[in-house]
């Protein structure tokens, strides 16, 4: 969780100018489960965290090379958020 802390914080206001926001009544569909399927497809071979922020998916891992890697994903339709 500190790697995660730690580069939210750095990423600081970029991350939260990114709108997902759902409508009021909609509930997330994206499982933890879904999410780390994607994560899988998109090279994070080792999930170290994973947490669920609001209307995204947060995830820290290692890619099969051992680097650092990190990918947001809508808890809503499973989009890679930028």
């Amino acid at each position: 969780m500190a790697l995660l802390s730690a580069v939210m914080t750095m990423a600081g206001p970029a991350l939260s100018m990114t709108s997902n926001q759902p409508p009021p009544d909609k509930p997330a569909l994206l499982s933890e489960h879904g999410a780390r399927q994607i994560a899988w497809r998109f090279g994070i071979t080792h999930v170290e965290e994973i947490a669920r922020s609001g209307s995204r998916w947060e995830i820290a891992g290692r890619d099969r090379d051992g680097n650092e890697t990190m990918l947001d994903i809508s808890a809503y339709d499973g989009r890679i958020l930028d």
